[in-house]
C-alpha cells in the first residue's frame, strides 16, 4: 500500500514540474530587462568593497578599473565648482614654465595637519608636493610653499596672521592660496567678513593670484559651507567640497567614516591623502578646460571687506602707544605651531596672578580692532575690556588649552583714535591673563 502511495506522489510531482517548465517558456515581460542609468553607482563586489589606497594623482580615465572606479567618482564629486579658470590656469602655466610659484595654505587644525602621523603628512604638505611633481619643473624645485594652518582658529584670526604667516613667510605675495575654515567658523565674530577680506586681498594683488576654497567636513556631515558659498559664488572661486565627496562614498557603502576620520573633525592619513587627491582632481579638471577670460572683481562685497589689509600688533610693534600696566611678562606656554615649531604668538603680554591690577592701555588710530587672547586652564581668569572709557565686554581666559580666543572690539567705517584698556574683572585678581595679539585696519 505504501509503495503505491509513493508512486502516486511521484507522478503528481512530475506533472507539476512539467507545468512549471511550460510557464517559464512563455515570452518575458519587457520590464524584466532593466536599463542602467549612466549616473548609477554599482554595488561593490566582494573585491571592490576593500578600500583601495588613494593614488598619488588620480586622473580621469575612459575605462576605469572596477576596484577604483568609485574612488575616481568620489574625486569628481569633490569638484564642487571650477569657478572662473583663468587665474588657476595662469598659475599652472607659470609652474610649467619654471617660474617660482608661491603657494600658501591657510586654515585650522585640518590644514595644519591635525591627526596625520606625522602631521607633515597632512593634506597641505601632500598637495604642495604633488603640485610640484605634476606641474613644476625638476620635481617642484620652483615651488615655494608655506603652511599657515593653526589649530583651533577661525578666519578672524587668519586675517590677523595673513601678513606675517603668509606674505612674510613666503617672502612674497602668494600666487595660489588654499583657504579652509569650514569647521572653525561656526561662531566667527565678523560673520564672514574676515573670510571675504582674505579672499579679496589675494584677488586684488598685482600678480593675478588664484584662490581655492576647501570645504572640509566633520564625521557627522557638518560644516559651514553655506556661509562661505555665497562668497565663493560672488568671486567665482573654484571649490573642493569634501562633504559631497566623502559622504557620497559613505552612502554608497564604498567607504566608512572610520576609514577617513580619527574623530569628529580630523582626517587620518588616508583622509588627508583623499583631500590632496581631491584638490589635484580640481586642478586636472581645470587644466583640461578651455581657458576663460579673467572675471572682473566685483565692486561691491558680498558680506564685507572691512578687515582688508589688516595688520598685527604684538609687543614688538612700534606704531601704537602702549602702557603695560600689570601685563609685563611674556607667556612662553600656550598655542604653538605643531609642525614648524615655535609659539604662534611669542611676542605677547602676560599678567601674572600676583601682579596687581594696573590696566594694559593702548592708544591707536583704527577702523576695526580684533583682540586675540589666550584661553588656558583654570589658572586663567576673566578680564574686562574698555574702549574709550566704556566697558564693552568681559573676556574669559579659562576653558581652553592655550588656544586663541578672538573678539571684535571696534567695528567702524571711518578711522578714529581710540584707547583700549584691559584689566582683571572684579574677583578675578588672583588669576592670570595673556593678550596674544591684536589686529587692526587703518
Amino acid at each position: 500500500m505504501k509503495k503505491k502511495v509513493w508512486i502516486l506522489l511521484a507522478c503528481v510531482a512530475v506533472l507539476a514540474l512539467a507545468a512549471c517548465s511550460s510557464e517559464t517558456t512563455t515570452e518575458p515581460e519587457t520590464t524584466a530587462t532593466p536599463t542602467v542609468e549612466a549616473t548609477a553607482t554599482p554595488e561593490p563586489t566582494p573585491e571592490s568593497t576593500a578600500t583601495p589606497e588613494p593614488t598619488a594623482t588620480p586622473k580621469p580615465t575612459a575605462t576605469p578599473t572596477p576596484d577604483v572606479d568609485w574612488y575616481q567618482e568620489m574625486l569628481e564629486k569633490s569638484v564642487k565648482s571650477t569657478g572662473n579658470n583663468a587665474r588657476l590656469k595662469k598659475v599652472l602655466e607659470k609652474a610649467r614654465s619654471g617660474e617660482t610659484v608661491n603657494i600658501a595654505t591657510l586654515g585650522g587644525s585640518i590644514t595644519e595637519g591635525g591627526n596625520a602621523k606625522p602631521m607633515s603628512e597632512g593634506y597641505a604638505y601632500l598637495f604642495a608636493k604633488a603640485f610640484g611633481e605634476t606641474y613644476g619643473v625638476n620635481g617642484g624645485e620652483n615651488i615655494n610653499f608655506v603652511n599657515a594652518g593653526l589649530s583651533g582658529t577661525p578666519s578672524s584670526l587668519g586675517v590677523i596672521r595673513f601678513q606675517r604667516d603668509i606674505e612674510e613667510a613666503l617672502g612674497a605675495e602668494p600666487d595660489l592660496l588654499l583657504i579652509e575654515f569650514e569647521v572653525n567658523d561656526y561662531a566667527e565674530v565678523t560673520r564672514g567678513r574676515a573670510y571675504e577680506s582674505i579672499v579679496y586681498d589675494v584677488l586684488t594683488q598685482d600678480n593675478d593670484a588664484a584662490v581655492i576654497m576647501i570645504f572640509a567636513v566633520t564625521n557627522d556631515e557638518w560644516n559651514v559651507q553655506n556661509e562661505h558659498l555665497p562668497i565663493a559664488n560672488h568671486y567665482d572661486i573654484p571649490i573642493v567640497g569634501m562633504k559631497e565627496a566623502v559622504f557620497g562614498a559613505v552612502r554608497a557603502k564604498y567607504m566608512t567614516t572610520n576609514k577617513y576620520f580619527t574623530d569628529r573633525y580630523h582626517p587620518n592619513n588616508y583622509g588627508h591623502t583623499v583631500m590632496k587627491d581631491c584638490i589635484m582632481q580640481l586642478l586636472a579638471t581645470i587644466d583640461a578646460e578651455e581657458p576663460e577670460e579673467m572675471n572682473a572683481i566685483p565692486e561691491e562685497p558680498k558680506k564685507g571687506r572691512d578687515f582688508s589689509g589688516m595688520e598685527m600688533i604684538t609687543a614688538k610693534s612700534e606704531d601704537v602707544t602702549i602702557e603695560l600696566g600689570a601685563f609685563t611678562q611674556t607667556d612662553a606656554g600656550g598655542q604653538g605651531f605643531q609642525v614648524k615649531g615655535g609659539h604662534s604668538f611669542p611676542d605677547n603680554w602676560k599678567r601674572d596672578a600676583s601682579a596687581g591690577n594696573e590696566p594694559f592701555k593702548m592708544t591707536l588710530t583704527c577702523k576695526n580692532l580684533l583682540l586675540n587672547c589666550k584661553q588656558g586652564g583654570n589658572e586663567c581668569g576673566t578680564a574686562d575690556v574698555y574702549v574709550d572709557g566704556e566697558k564693552v565686554m568681559s573676556v574669559n581666559g579659562a576653558g581652553g588649552w592655550g588656544s586663541s580666543n578672538v573678539v571684535l572690539l571696534i567695528d567702524e567705517k571711518e578711522a578714529a583714535e581710540h584707547t583700549i584698556e584691559i584689566r582683571m574683572a572684579e574677583g578675578q585678581e588672583d588669576k592670570m591673563f595673556t593678550i596674544y595679539a591684536f589686529g587692526y585696519t587703518k
